[in-house]
């Protein structure tokens, strides 16, 4: 079963606090902006979860889950932002399909492990990877 999960975000302390949460649950890789998340799902992938931060220099992380989805159909995008990111654009990513879940930020521990462990059920169904 495929538990790998890609964290995009360009806050470093944010990384750092997410892997504190979940390292014992998912094997966590980490990048701080779009075009090293990108390279990371290249090399070190599959993944079955991605999560991407909206507001990042070089790039937004609904253009980046976007891509992702591109390369990797199966792959669950989960959508970090701010209460007014999602009303400029995040709302349309979640219609188009290429976002599984979107989690306003500060998002409690908690949320994020049962949302990340969901998308990792659902990847993992759908590539039929089950333990």
């Amino acid at each position: 079963m495929n538990r790998k999960i890609l964290c995009v975000d360009d806050e470093e302390a944010i990384l750092r606090a997410l892997h504190l949460h979940v390292r014992k649950l998912f094997e966590m890789h980490t990048a701080c902006n779009a075009a090293e998340g990108l390279e990371v799902f290249e090399k070190d992938g599959p993944f079955a979860v991605v999560t991407a931060d909206m507001r990042m220099p070089g790039g937004d992380g609904a253009s980046l889950l976007a891509k992702i989805k591109e390369l990797d159909p199966n792959v669950a995008t989960i959508l970090l932002t701010g209460h007014a990111d999602f009303e400029f654009g995040g709302a349309d990513a979640l219609k188009s399909g290429k976002i599984y879940k979107i989690l306003t930020k500060p998002c409690p521990p908690d949320r994020f492990k049962n949302v990340v462990e969901e998308g990792i059920q659902l990847y993992n169904a759908k590539t039929g990877e089950i333990e």
